[in-house]
């Protein structure tokens, strides 16, 4: 919470931005300069705060819907969770910001700069976005938006809903776009050399054209280590007896493991955010509080698989078979205080088996369910905040 002195400057700055913007002839005008401070779950819809100065600024959370942003200096500042509904950001710097779980629908970024960039700390300030310099949109809602024009080489989009985003003549140069969602995009003389798309959503048409120039839309730009996984399994198991005093526990983004046979391996605590999962064996394995976020699990096999407290956020399970798996809360605290639940939150359920299935307790904010595979009570008890094409049962009259 601000106190009101921090508020006042804030507000100040604020007042005497409008009267820059307006060319005061009393002179009384001046840029904003709110550099590193913290604006968090600050109001500011509508407000124009064109060519404002926000470099390494904390606006997590910050509702601004609406807000004109256009030519303001975003480097290096955190704006994830961030309510940014058609807001007017053209030609914006945005090199080195965090803008994960950003809500950006109807937004104007053209001409945006949403390259790699990083802010050194200079004496007690430290920007508050992401501290290796990358530029990630993980998890956004960026529907309808544009990004025409946009330097966006290297920018991470995993997970997020492009649908209906324009990208004209955009540079996405080796951005990542795992599990994203691009149905309706609009991608007409966009650079694409080495993205990375596995697992996104597409259209006939955009797949088409997009492999039509050579794009391997399931795999292009991951890293094999399919010939290492049973080495890294076995020090994984270790690291799980021995409690993670021994061994070494399982790690890995980005890597590609289509069609590979995990079947009754223990595999708890495991990390496998962003990879090339199509197909892969997980029947019977044993995955409590795994990390599979954002990952490409397309027709994969988790039968009779033990997924309590495991993270899904974003995957796409499209066809997946979760017949008989086990979604359990895992009790942290071994007193019953702290319950972790299995998360399926934004990911892609269209068409997966979940027959004789419980998802009492489980997280499905926002997830797609199209087409699911159900028993009688599949999804009683479940958080379906949000959740799409389900039909809530009800009884007969």
């Amino acid at each position: 919470m601000m106190d009101e002195r921090y508020l006042r400057a804030v507000r100040d700055a604020l007042v005497r931005h409008q009267q820059w913007l307006l060319r005061d002839p009393a002179g009384k005008g001046r840029r904003a300069n709110l550099s590193f401070y913290d604006l968090a779950g600050l109001g500011l819809n509508r407000v124009n705060l064109s060519g404002a100065k926000l470099t390494g600024a904390s606006l997590t959370r910050a509702r601004l819907v609406g807000t004109l942003l256009s030519k303001a200096d975003l480097y290096g500042a955190d704006l994830s969770k961030a309510d940014l509904t058609g807001a007017q950001l053209q030609g914006a710097d945005l090199r080195g910001a965090r803008v994960d779980g950003a809500r950006l629908q109807n937004a104007n970024l053209q001409g945006a700069d949403l390259r790699r960039g990083m802010v050194l700390d200079s004496g007690e300030f430290r920007a508050a976005g992401n501290t290796d310099g990358t530029t990630t949109f993980v998890g956004c809602t960026l529907s309808e938006a544009v990004l025409t024009d946009c330097r966006m080489a290297q920018c991470d989009f995993s997970g997020s809903d492009l649908s209906g985003a324009d990208l004209t003549g955009s540079d996405l140069s080796g951005a990542i776009l795992i599990g994203a969602d691009l149905t309706g995009a609009t991608m007409r003389k966009t650079t694409l050399d080495g993205v990375l798309m596995c697992g996104a959503r597409l259209n006939d048409e955009l797949r088409t054209a997009l492999e039509r120039h050579g794009i391997d839309v399931d795999g292009t730009g991951l890293t094999t280590t399919a010939a290492r996984m049973s080495e890294l399994i076995a020090e994984h198991q270790i690291w799980v007896d021995k409690l993670g005093k021994g061994g070494d526990r399982i790690q890995l983004q980005r890597v590609d493991l289509r069609g590979y046979n995990f079947a009754n391996q223990l595999l708890c605590g495991a990390v496998m955010r962003f990879c090339g999962l199509r197909g892969a064996d997980f029947s019977g394995a044993k995955l409590m509080m795994a990390d599979l976020s954002y990952s490409d699990l397309r027709d994969a096999d988790f039968t009779s698989a033990d997924l309590s407290g495991c993270n899904l956020e974003g995957a796409n399970l499209a066809g997946a078979k979760l017949w008989r798996a086990k979604f359990r809360k895992v009790d942290l605290s071994g007193d019953g205080s702290r319950l972790w639940p299995t998360s399926f939150a934004k990911a892609r359920l269209n068409g997966a088996d979940l027959r004789d299935a419980s998802l009492a307790g489980v997280v499905l904010r926002g997830t797609d369910l199209t087409a699911i595979k159900t028993s009688f009570a599949t999804l009683k008890g479940a958080d379906l905040t949000g959740a799409r094409g389900w039909q809530p049962f009800e009884a007969p009259a």
